[in-house]
């Protein structure tokens, strides 16, 4: 703590032997604003501190805000009402007060906790009391209201009052404590009383160390005075305008910066800067930047920065900068092109015109007010002092610039570049937008000579030796020889940007330690003689890294310029043959600028750079040796769950639930600039590199593994500083199936596992043992089946033979008993033939009756269906079902066609089968024709063939 305090103690004085040497009055230092809706919560800050650490307090009309340079937090007072003052005390405590509450805020675990003091007074003494005023003695602790003050000494309290009279505000200078009564006036307070003053001063606002022997007093309505350890005061009257305007801003409050200046807050008109001989070094208001002109409240952080609490919003005013602003808040200027510090004089060539203001050489308390000059509307493109007269290249043509006034010399358009081939020459060439022109001084600056060629515009012009230089268009570069005599120019070479260079899009011919390089998008390059060609610079471009594709250079010296690429700048220094790159302190400028017509200027110990909207003023010998802090880490939230509400914090001193593996670590640096600082972290157990630098003040990390892990962080600003490192160790517990529990749970289920597969190992022996058995006895069956089947298949086979023998023999049989049938058919018929011819006795042929009754006898016995059943049972048994399937398919055959379809079967003849019927060979085949028509035969298809298929 006490290293802290002495480390604390050190930085400030460092910081505040610099502050005053940097505050100037050329233009406005850097003001950033916090707006309400960024820091959410009420207007008006009424008191404002900041802590050891570098945390900002604000008392709010909402209650206690806290910014720690990357997130606003609001902490309500017990009562829940506004917060009137607040300050740090050196034991870290932060105390505040508001209406009928005061107490303090203690940090536990990154969080304010907040505790309440008004139990130590009775209620009916605090009513309606509200502490406007909080200051600390020795190891005592006040707490001011208007109407009596509240003395806190070892957790007591003890009520103080004014004697009847109420109080305005206590301050608190030179180890004093000073109150002013009212009507008294102002006191000293000690703890044996009030000690009055013996000159009376009222409505006393402001109360500031002046020297050993002095303090500054601000009032309401008599102005500054100088007050005496006599208690004698004298007006402060060493610049009567500085006491008017205070008089009529109503000085507010106010603050020491260093032993020569001080800050002054008003109600009516923002905050001057004075030193001690009155001076005005800086007026800050609403019109150069903040956001409200009534200051309520001042504080001067680590840095020397000051923190204005306004009645709308809080602003940090960046009085301890290298960069100081003059901005063009309503557009009065427009952007600047050019700037010429000439003649007690500065010009601003913008693309409304030109402006000019009052210019102190060396001096930088002097304020700047820019006035237009008359008839120069338009686009200024160039200023530039030749024979120590002012040209300014315009868009209607070359002027000379006289104080506030400018002389057209020339009606061609667009003077983009002027110069010299050599110093103090009288005549200087000028490129613009239709070629080049050449000037003449005589007794003041003419047009000499337009000339013909080229008739394009002109670029960029750059000497190069004797009557030549180097003229850059749109594709190409040309070196120029001119001629004064007679004036004329010739082109010497001609180099293509698509054929002499790498494809580049644009030169710019320049000067680095005397030697002519060319800036180009691929590089710097040299002209190589010799040769006659251009050749990469390759040992300079290794050098400047980024810098190294500029488009433009400006020479402060021969060992320092400013390199500028893309609307960005830095500085670049050669010391002892090596290269010194600042590019980090010109941050602030980037999208600042206009890019592709960046200016610089240098004017005695600062560098002027063109702006949007004016210029900004560096110190390039302004020190600032105060470290960063390491960051602070706020916590980590548990990020698993996607409702905002449920964001919460993690509690690191145990290990985070396996549920809990996406989490976010949120961090922050009280380091205040006007570009954020920049972070690195790195996640040991996780990643063990640096990562790339970013703004952002937090980290996700998702899916993170279980186990131990250490974050680092640190800071980076704008210049390079790194800071300290932050850390914080955490663990992720392992999931639940990996604890203790589970482990065990997963060994005894092992072991239940081992003792199961030891079983089933047992088991399957006897089950493979009873298998190899019946494997075995399958195989013994499978052997007596195959013989049986062999068996079997002989025996079918033998059958299979005796039932085509015996198939063959019903064949036969029925063959014959058809064969029978025809044979007693045929002799039926030949014995009715012979019958016709035969005679009785007496040689007559027998009568017809006698032949009727034989023929009848014979037709009985040819039609007799005895050998026709006889003949369809064997056939059936022959040709099993033929007559089912038949009639089956087609159920419109006939008995006969049955009948015919057997005989056709069998594969008999027309005759034998008509003698079969008893019909004629002529009737077998009308009968066949039928049968084809019923089985719907084609023509080509044997009927025959047909009923030995089915």
């Amino acid at each position: 703590m006490v290293i802290r305090t002495i480390s604390l103690l050190f930085s400030l004085l460092v910081g505040i032997c610099c502050y005053g040497q940097s505050i100037s009055s050329i233009g406005s230092p850097y003001v950033q604003n916090y707006t309400k809706s960024q820091y959410k919560a009420g207007n008006q800050n009424w008191s404002i501190d900041q802590g050891a650490d570098g945390v900002i307090y604000a008392a709010n009309s909402d209650g206690l805000m806290v910014y720690d340079g990357a997130y606003w937090e609001i902490y309500p007072l017990k009562n829940k009402t506004g917060a009137r003052s607040v300050r740090v005390g050196r034991d870290e405590k932060i105390y505040a007060g508001g209406k009928e509450e005061f107490g303090f805020f203690e940090k536990r675990k990154g969080k304010l906790h907040y505790h309440s003091l008004t139990h130590l007074v009775e209620p009916e003494i605090i009513q309606n009391d509200e502490i406007w005023k909080i200051l600390f003695t020795g190891d005592s602790v006040i707490f001011q209201s208007f109407s009596k003050f509240y003395l806190l000494h070892h957790d007591k309290i003890t009520t103080h009052y004014g004697n009847g009279e109420p109080f305005l505000f206590a301050h608190q200078a030179r180890e004093r404590i000073w109150l002013e009564k009212i009507p008294s006036g102002l006191s000293i307070w000690g703890r044996n009383g009030f000690i009055p003053l013996e000159t009376r001063l009222t409505n006393v606002l402001v109360l500031l160390p002046f020297n050993e022997n002095e303090t500054l007093v601000g009032t309401a309505k008599d102005g500054l005075f100088l007050l005496n350890d006599n208690g004698k005061a004298a007006p402060w009257n060493t610049n009567p305008l500085l006491n008017e305007i205070l008089k009529e801003a109503q000085i507010n409050n106010g603050i020491q910066i260093d032993n020569n200046t001080f800050a002054l807050g008003t109600i009516k008109n923002g905050i001057l800067i004075v030193d001690k001989t009155g001076t005005i070094r800086q007026h800050i208001h609403k019109r150069n930047g903040l956001q409200n002109n009534t200051v309520l409240s001042m504080v001067l952080d680590k840095q020397g920065n000051i923190w204005a609490g306004l009645d709308n919003g809080i602003d940090r005013i960046e009085i301890s900068s290298p960069f100081y602003y003059y901005k063009d808040i309503f557009g009065e200027l427009g952007t600047v092109y050019a700037i010429k510090v000439f003649q007690d004089k500065i010009y601003l060539g913008t693309n409304q015109g030109l402006f000019y203001s009052h210019w102190e050489a060396d001096s930088y308390t002097q304020q700047l007010q820019f006035r237009f000059i008359p008839h120069s509307q338009g686009q200024v493109w160039s200023l530039e002092i030749f024979n120590n007269q002012l040209i300014c290249g315009h868009n209607d043509g070359t002027f000379i610039v006289q104080g506030n006034r400018m002389e057209r010399i020339s009606t061609w358009t667009g003077g983009w570049q002027n110069i010299q081939l050599r110093p103090n020459a009288p005549f200087f060439i000028q490129g613009n937008y239709t070629g080049l022109a050449l000037f003449e001084d005589r007794q003041g600056w003419q047009l000499n000579h337009k000339f013909d060629e080229p008739k394009q515009a002109v670029l960029q012009l750059y000497p190069w030796e004797n009557m030549t230089f180097w003229a850059v268009f749109n594709n190409s570069i040309q070196l120029v020889e001119l001629s004064t005599e007679d004036p004329s120019i010739k082109t010497l070479k001609t180099f293509s940007f698509a054929e002499d260079f790498p494809k580049i899009q644009r030169v710019t011919p320049t000067n680095i330690r005397g030697n002519t390089v060319f800036a180009t998008d691929k590089g710097f390059f040299t002209y190589d003689r010799v040769l006659a060609k251009f050749v990469a610079y390759d040992d300079l471009n290794k050098s400047l890294g980024s810098f190294a594709h500029s488009s433009g250079i400006r020479e402060r010296d021969n060992t320092t310029y400013i390199f500028i690429n893309d609307g960005r700048f830095a500085l670049v220094e050669w010391k002892e043959n090596t290269i010194r790159i600042d590019s980090a302190t010109f941050n602030v400028l980037e999208n600042t600028v206009m890019k592709n017509y960046e200016n610089v200027e240098f004017a005695a110990d600062r560098f002027l750079f063109a702006l949007d909207n004016g210029f900004v003023a560096y110190n390039p010998d302004f020190s600032h040796s105060i470290p960063i802090e390491s960051p602070v880490i706020k916590g980590i939230q548990d990020i698993s769950v996607t409702s905002n509400d449920s964001i919460r914090y993690l509690e690191v001193d145990k290990p985070f639930s396996y549920n809990h593996n996406n989490i976010r670590v949120l961090f922050s640096s009280p380091w205040y600039s006007s570009t954020p600082l920049k972070y690195q972290y790195q996640l040991e157990g996780h990643h063990n590199k640096w990562s790339s630098p970013s703004e952002i003040p937090y980290i996700d990390f998702t899916n993170l593994s279980w186990g131990t892990y250490t974050f680092k962080i640190r800071a980076i600003s704008t210049n390079g500083q790194i800071s300290e490192v932050s850390q914080i160790i955490f663990t992720i517990a392992p999931p639940f199936y990996l604890q203790w529990p589970a482990l065990l749970l997963y060994l005894i289920i092992l072991v239940l596992v081992i003792m199961m597969i030891r079983q089933r190992i047992i088991e399957k022996i006897k089950q493979d043992k009873l298998q190899l058995r019946q494997k075995l006895r399958r195989r013994q069956e499978e052997l007596l089946r195959r013989e049986a089947e062999q068996n079997e298949k002989k025996l079918m086979q033998l059958k299979n033979e005796q039932l085509e023998q015996a198939l063959t023999q019903k064949s036969r049989e029925l063959t014959s008993v058809a064969t029978n049938i025809v044979y007693k058919n045929e002799l039926l018929s030949n014995l009715q033939e012979e019958l016709f011819n035969v005679k009785d006795r007496a040689g007559n042929k027998l009568s017809a009756d006698q032949l009727q009754k034989i023929n009848k006898l014979m037709d009985n016995a040819r039609s007799d269906e005895r050998d026709w059943d006889i003949f369809e049972k064997s056939f059936n048994e022959s040709h099993e079902n033929f007559f089912k399937k038949l009639k089956s398919d087609y159920p419109s055959l006939s008995p006969n066609d049955l009948k015919l379809c057997a005989y056709l079967r069998l594969n008999m003849s027309s005759k034998d089968i008509a003698s079969l019927l008893n019909i004629t060979t002529r009737g077998v085949e009308v009968r066949r024709y039928r049968l084809r028509k019923k089985f719907n035969l084609p023509t080509e298809k044997n009927l025959s063939e047909f009923l030995l298929e089915r």
